[in-house]
């Protein structure tokens, strides 16, 4: 009978990567859909104790042992969603929720061929989109500016530009009134942390290959490389992590399970 060789398996990987992120007490929060991840991989490196006999005139190796072993990788994501980029940022992803409450006492010393964001406070920095009924005015008063030969307006992001060649001279305090639309929107900001620790997960769906799901009970996060926010060319933005999976203390690193078949 001839011999029986081992049937290689080929693996093309592919599949849904989730991120739990950990509380101030390590506890798991809930996973979050981390949408087109084009690339995950780990790496692994080792570090040795070596020992070399001198008991004679040719200096031998007879002892070697791994005292240490370090499991990083990276994550690259191109799900720009808000959550992801707040992930990215290690910061904060919040909704927040626009009043119809009308203003009409802005003040601003403004110039003219100069462009203005309305609403923009310390509190709101990217200040009110999506307004309406924008008026300029003398500030204490005076015949209102006109549009369209005073000042231009974008309504939908909520900017005033102070036309040259207008009745607006320049350091002219004015007055801006406007109304915004009622509205909720997402709002990301950065925050103070350098990385994310939680758990990572990815459930295979591969192209070849059976599939396995990974389970990385603590990884930390760090993002690199560039975010993109203008570019001429047709890529979409990528956002790239570095991670590192650590070991709890009463689990593994990494776990690697296929999928019960009925017998």
């Amino acid at each position: 009978m001839p011999l029986q060789h081992e049937k290689s398996q080929y693996l093309i990987p592919r599949g849904r990567a989730y991120f739990d992120p950990f509380d101030a007490n390590e506890r798991l929060t809930g996973e979050i859909d981390l949408g087109n991840c084009p690339g995950i991989s780990l790496t692994i490196e080792t570090e040795k104790a070596e020992h070399f006999s001198s008991q004679t005139g040719l200096r031998e190796k007879d002892g070697s042992w791994v005292v240490q072993v370090q499991r990083t990788g990276s994550m690259q994501c191109d799900n720009f969603s808000p959550q992801n980029a707040a992930l990215w940022l290690t910061g904060s992803h919040e909704v927040k929720t626009q009043a119809a409450t009308p203003v009409t006492d802005e003040e601003r010393t403004v110039l003219p061929g100069r462009q203005y964001q309305l609403g923009a406070t310390a509190a709101n920095p990217l200040g009110v989109r999506n307004v309406t009924g924008i008026t300029v005015s003398p500030k204490g008063g005076g015949t209102a500016y006109v549009a369209g030969t005073d000042y231009n307006v974008d309504t939908e992001t909520g900017r005033v530009q102070i036309m040259e060649g207008g009745a607006i001279a320049a350091s002219t305090e004015v007055v801006f009134g406007y109304t915004p639309v009622a509205g909720k929107f997402e709002s990301v900001k950065s925050g103070a942390k350098s990385e994310l620790t939680g758990a990572l997960r990815v459930v295979s769906d591969n192209a070849a290959g059976g599939n396995r799901d990974w389970f990385l009970p603590k990884v930390t996060l760090t993002a690199g490389g560039d975010l993109t926010l203008i570019a001429e060319g047709t890529d979409v933005v990528v956002m790239e992590f570095e991670l590192e999976a650590l070991k709890p203390a009463n689990a593994e690193a990494i776990y690697c399970d296929g999928r019960p078949v009925a017998e």
